[in-house]
């Protein structure tokens, strides 16, 4: 709720900038390079910092220095202004990676470290297993790249419904990748899809908690995702 990220980073576009020219001049003659935005509010959010890119290329041919001519753009979806826009948003941006903890922590109005109120930090409450499914099907159909990161990416609880959605890039710490790799090597996508299917019907958090109860992917064997 402060001044931090992209808002930071817009509001000193000196050291935006600077950053910006570093990162294409480390990039140099990479065969790809990707640049994210964090914190994105809104699309002239959004069109603001990748103007720095922009603009930083320029000047950068210019003065003749070497830099990376070709840098994927993207941005992390992380707050709830941009359900409703995505589309909007996969005009400009080239891909899109899903901040699960912030997404949540925005969406419900939860601080997760107030041990008062972290009870009602739930990430399967109907509206945001529904928002992700609305960010991912704006994605895809837009033809655009979505990753997600954040604890849901290595929940395996949560793992079915993600794939389900359509995810298929997952960002989680080295730790957590043997069982991330395995419980997906049990999943059948279309069984997944079906499951996604039945959890966004529900509009209760028990009843959304007792079908991921019932579920038991952990027995079932599958070609994988």
């Amino acid at each position: 709720l402060g001044l931090r990220s992209i808002r930071f980073s817009l509001s000193n576009p000196d050291i935006f900038s600077t950053q910006i020219r570093a990162v294409l001049r480390a990039a140099a003659g990479a065969k790809e390079a990707r640049i994210m935005f964090p914190m994105i509010s809104s699309v002239d959010e959004f069109l603001q910092a990748r103007q720095v890119v922009l603009s930083s290329m320029e000047k950068l041919s210019r003065e003749q220095v070497p830099f990376c001519e070709n840098p994927s753009i993207g941005m992390m979806v992380e707050l709830p202004s941009v359900v409703d826009i995505m589309e909007e948003l996969a005009r400009h941006s080239d891909f899109f990676s899903i901040g699960t903890n912030d997404f949540v922590q925005y969406l419900l109005a939860v601080d997760r470290s107030n041990q008062r109120v972290s009870r009602y930090y739930a990430a399967h409450h109907p509206s945001v297993l529904r928002g992700l499914n609305r960010i991912v099907q704006a994605a895809l159909s837009s033809g655009r790249e979505v990753s997600i990161c954040g604890e849901m990416a290595h929940d395996t609880a949560h793992l079915p419904f993600l794939l389900g959605i359509g995810i298929r890039m997952f960002s989680v710490n080295p730790q957590f990748l043997p069982l991330v790799q395995e419980s997906i090597s049990r999943i059948r996508i279309s069984d997944a899809r079906e499951y996604a299917s039945e959890l966004l019907k529900l509009s209760s958090l028990e009843d959304i908690q007792k079908a991921m109860a019932n579920a038991r992917w952990a027995d079932r064997s599958g070609d994988g995702a």
